[in-house]
């Protein structure tokens, strides 16, 4: 029960972020989810998209650098401490949480959260016990007629 991230090297140029959008929009690919950090010489975006295998395959033949990494895909209750409720949670259960990010989602009363914890598995335990719905790569994926998360 996980999401894949794709994680792409970007150059830092004027234009690098725009050319990667570019690639994603021509291969008509849906980003759920981006996050970028910065360093001096390159940048690292962080996706999360709807059709991972063709992500990956338009991507490394636009000779982009990539790699992937399962992150947990949660629905959170979007409400005033949801957020909160969900990470003391991991807390109490010993569940380092590395880094997280939101990403969208098309249901009212829901926020959408990436998480890379240290331990996938008891973090899956917490989040099942506390009845909080994970998201998986399946979860993401679009129909022609707009179905999906």
């Amino acid at each position: 029960m996980s999401v894949k991230q794709i994680s792409v090297f970007l150059e830092t140029t004027t234009d690098g972020l725009l050319q990667f959008t570019k690639v994603l929009q021509e291969n008509n690919i849906d980003i759920r989810a981006f996050s970028i950090a910065e360093a001096p010489d390159f940048s690292i975006a962080r996706v999360i998209v709807d059709d991972f295998d063709h992500t990956t395959e338009a991507l490394k033949k636009a000779g982009y650098v990539i790699s992937v990494t399962s992150v947990l895909g949660v629905a959170i209750p979007d409400r005033t401490g949801g957020l909160y409720e969900v990470l003391n949670s991991f807390i109490e259960a010993g569940v380092h949480v590395k880094y997280t990010y939101a990403f969208t989602g098309r249901q009212k009363g829901l926020a959408y959260r990436a998480f890379r914890v240290d331990d996938e598995a008891k973090a899956i335990a917490v989040l099942q016990k506390n009845e909080i719905l994970l998201i998986d790569q399946e979860d993401l994926q679009c129909t022609v007629d707009g179905g999906c998360l």
